[in-house]
């Protein structure tokens, strides 16, 4: 099975779309939709994909999803989707000068701030966007809008006010494809990323010492972020995603240098 978070026609559904067609899975009894994030974490077993949005190249990470590697130790990344998102401002309305509020999920209403600022429209979160246009599809009061896709729009009846409103040319979410470490299909030819987790020891130039396995073993970063780590009060995780898998040899020498500087270390997949 196949699950994700949020209605069909969510910009998540799409990846499951894609994911689904890969692995020759019909649509309609294996794509399984679940109201939360939490829901698709707990759901999967042995052979299902869980889809789920990590970042948006404007709005920026979904820390609850960073979160959840550290409460289900047991699931790995096998894979990563970046989906162009291109947003819709959906309404029952005709006329857009009348929108006085837009519902959406709250990373979409970052992602079309400029938007709404200019046509001073009231951002209003809601649990995802295909369900903010199903909300706005079935209610009677004039002046509501939706920030979706434009499919979405077209599924619920909606008239599209306005398209392409996100701020920045090229909005793109990136979705991750997680399964149970016991997990052992392949989606993926070639595995060009590697995705872990590590707590520095608690030294002076901790962090500087573990970047500079890294750098020694000249190794590209794509991205590092620092979270809280959810054990001692003001104590840090650092996520990494870098280039190559735990096959390079100068992967496996820079891992073996973590080691000296870290207190927690977990590799989260290879994609």
């Amino acid at each position: 099975m196949i699950y994700y978070q949020w209605i069909k026609w969510a910009y998540s559904y799409f990846v499951a779309e894609m994911v689904a067609e890969k692995m020759w899975m019909d649509l309609e009894k294996e794509v399984v939709w679940l109201e939360s994030f939490r829901d698709v974490w707990a759901q999967i077993w042995d052979s299902d994909i869980g889809i789920i949005a990590v970042e948006n190249s404007y709005a920026g990470s979904v820390h609850e999803n960073f979160y959840n590697f550290l409460r289900y130790p047991d699931i790995k990344i096998i894979g990563e989707i970046n989906l162009s998102i291109n947003h819709s401002l959906l309404s029952k309305d005709t006329d857009i000068q009348n929108i006085k509020k837009v519902y959406a999920h709250p990373q979409a209403l970052a992602q079309c701030y400029s938007f709404l600022k200019e046509h001073n429209m009231e951002a209003i979160t809601y649990s995802d966007n295909a369900s903010a246009a199903k909300y706005v599809s079935e209610i009677w009061e004039s002046g509501k809008a939706a920030i979706a896709s434009k499919k979405a729009g077209g599924i619920y009846g909606l008239n599209i006010l306005a398209e392409w409103i996100e701020d920045q040319e090229g909005n793109t979410t990136r979705f991750f494809l997680i399964v149970k470490e016991n997990f052992t299909k392949s989606l993926f030819e070639k595995k060009t990323k590697t995705t872990i987790i590590f707590e520095t020891e608690d030294i002076p130039s901790a962090l500087y010492k573990c970047l500079w396995a890294f750098a020694t073993n000249h190794i590209n970063l794509k991205k590092i972020e620092s979270l809280p780590s959810l054990k001692n009060p003001f104590t840090y995780t650092f996520w990494v995603d870098f280039e190559w898998n735990m096959d390079n040899e100068n992967t496996k020498k820079a891992m073996k240098e973590l080691k000296f500087f870290t207190r927690f270390l977990k590799v989260l997949g290879e994609y």
